[in-house]
């Protein structure tokens, strides 16, 4: 048994993310960032990767190393490649006596392919951490804990989770959200209603998908949900979320950081999310102003409306106006 490496596995996405963080965190403020190596898909190189686990360096006096998506992520589509995989378990394996105590090395991989020679070796030789997803009871326990000092009832839970959803960073994200607006001591159903949204992250990205190929079109859907009548507040709550997140790829690739991972990890936000969006990065980027300027309006419209300057209604008018200045 190895006992200085780890293999994180299992679908609970973000409570294994929030370890690995923690454990990034304190490693970095213990030992200093040149302690600390991040291997996954984007950055792989078999020689790179062995001279970060078997050398030494002059100043390092322990060292993390953490590897993304070994063994084989079935999750991943854009993963490490299977045969790149097997020559780094060929030197693993010949090498792994040349690991010293002091290099602490993570494996991490949410759905391993358990056919691989990687995941039957890891599985027995190293120290697995499961992260399976959360039950109901456990949702609900992590609702409450993380809403404090806000207290929620029980029925309160129950509806938060119906309008929610189970996913881990979406809960999150509202959680924040609530402590942030609520200045009350119990969350209601009717201040759920209010900050909270149920359009989903996907549907808030297609429209702006459409508003660079066509902005008529994206006016379009916002136009079909003011005909199906949804709450102006449950279609604002996930452009601006979404917005947000197309303003932290832009400022990271002004930045010429573009490792989704990497991202996603430092901002607290959905890997999905921020993959998704990088791939669009260079299009955002000839965009830029205007996109800054459509979050303005789109968060003085919120204040506008709420504050009684003007009514429900100019959300809509105001927004699908600011689309067909793209």
């Amino acid at each position: 048994m190895l006992n200085s490496v780890f293999f994180f596995t299992w679908d609970n996405v973000y409570t294994l993310r929030q370890d690995l963080q923690k454990w990034k965190s304190s490693f970095v403020e213990k030992y200093w960032s040149d302690s600390l190596f991040v291997f996954n898909s984007e950055n792989w190189d078999n020689g790179v990767v062995n001279q970060a686990l078997y050398a030494w360096g002059l100043f390092v006096q322990k060292k993390l190393i953490i590897i993304e998506g070994i063994p084989k992520d079935l999750a991943q589509d854009w993963g490490i490649p299977q045969d790149k995989i097997d020559k780094f378990f060929t030197d693993f394996e010949a090498n792994q006596q040349f690991l010293t105590d002091d290099t602490i090395v993570v494996f991490f991989s949410y759905k391993p392919d358990k056919r691989t020679r990687m995941f039957k070796w890891l599985s027995e030789n190293v120290q697995v951490k499961e992260y399976p997803l959360y039950k109901d009871s456990q949702l609900k326990t992590f609702i409450k804990e993380n809403l404090k000092p806000l207290s929620i009832s029980d029925e309160a839970v129950d509806y938060f989770l119906e309008k929610i959803g189970t996913d881990m960073f979406r809960i999150s994200n509202e959680i924040e959200k609530l402590k942030f607006v609520i200045k009350e001591w119990s969350v209601t159903n009717e201040m759920i209603d209010t900050y909270c949204f149920w359009m989903v992250e996907e549907n808030a990205f297609s429209i702006f998908d459409q508003l660079f190929t066509s902005p008529v079109s994206a006016v379009q859907i916002l136009e079909n949900m003011q005909k199906e009548g949804k709450d102006w507040n449950a279609v604002l709550a996930p452009l601006l979320w979404s917005l947000r997140i197309i303003l932290v790829v832009i400022d990271y690739a002004n930045q010429w950081i573009k490792d989704s991972k990497l991202i996603a990890s430092e901002c607290k936000l959905p890997p999905f999310a921020i993959a998704k969006n990088m791939k669009n990065s260079d299009l955002y980027l000839s965009h830029q102003g205007a996109l800054k300027n459509l979050f303005r309006t789109i968060v003085d419209t919120e204040y506008s409306i709420k504050t009684g300057k003007y009514p429900d209604t100019y959300f809509w008018l105001t927004v699908k106006k600011a689309f067909l200045w793209f």
